[in-house]
């Protein structure tokens, strides 16, 4: 049971929800055909009422190439972990916020069993605090959020690594939560299957980020879930101040 694998896509899943712009990208094409099952475009110029009939190819040409800014957004997700008979679960609160060009935002993430990890930062630097600490960690921020991956563009790069030891299917247009997604499923390729990872992933028709995904190998499952998305927001900037108990001490790194 590869541990490793799960950890490190419950890590890009919780990493790559804040939606800026970038320059880079991978390629995005996948290996199976969908059986001949036909294109239709959206009437003017409206994607959200492309057919139910689109392709697979064309699910994964959007997400390659349309640039669905989703910027000022509060984001509630669930991410739940099934492993040696135990269940965990993680609770994160999301808030991104762009004021005068620079990225504002802020995370709240709840795990089963453990204090609540708090981190709040703009452009220039982050604050790290895990409730019941006597220490905070404040480090820079080497990446400003203009040069981040937009939705579509992170999910590019995954669809890209996964088609390289898996094939995929698409099944169709499901509702999730109140949003509609694209579901594909991925068949670990003949040389991977015996330590492989079977994924279904959901994409967000309107954004291209991951609105869900279930990993199963083995023993082990990890759900990821979208709950809440709110566009539009206009929070105050206290909120992207971190308030320290008293006697905390800041360590910058």
């Amino acid at each position: 049971m590869d541990r490793k694998f799960i950890t490190v896509v419950l890590t890009a899943v919780l990493l790559m929800l804040g939606a800026c712009t970038s320059e880079e990208g991978a390629d995005a094409s996948m290996d199976q055909d969908t059986g001949g099952m036909p294109e239709k475009t959206a009437s003017s110029g409206n994607q959200a009422e492309a057919s139910e009939d689109i392709s697979k190819e064309a699910v994964l040409e959007n997400a390659s190439e349309v640039d669905q800014k989703l910027e000022n957004y509060y984001l509630e997700s669930k991410v739940t972990t099934y492993m040696d008979g135990r269940t965990d679960e993680t609770l994160t609160c999301e808030w991104f916020y762009w004021k005068d060009g620079e990225l504002h935002f802020r995370k709240e993430i709840e795990r089963t069993d453990a204090p609540i990890q708090y981190i709040v930062g703009n452009d220039h630097h982050s604050m790290l605090y895990t409730e019941g600490e006597d220490t905070a960690v404040r480090t820079a921020n080497l990446v400003k959020g203009a040069s981040l991956p937009s939705p579509s563009e992170a999910m590019k790069g995954r669809l890209s690594s996964y088609r390289m030891s898996h094939d995929s299917k698409l099944v169709g247009k499901e509702e999730i939560n109140g949003r509609t997604g694209h579901h594909l499923i991925f068949t670990p390729k003949e040389a991977a299957r015996e330590s492989g990872t079977m994924m279904d992933l959901w994409i967000d028709a309107e954004h291209w980020l991951t609105l869900k995904e279930v990993l199963d190998q083995g023993e082990t499952r990890m759900v990821y879930e979208v709950g809440t998305l709110v566009e539009g927001i206009e929070p105050a900037m206290d909120l992207f101040r971190l308030d320290l108990p008293e006697g905390v001490e800041v360590i910058d790194q």
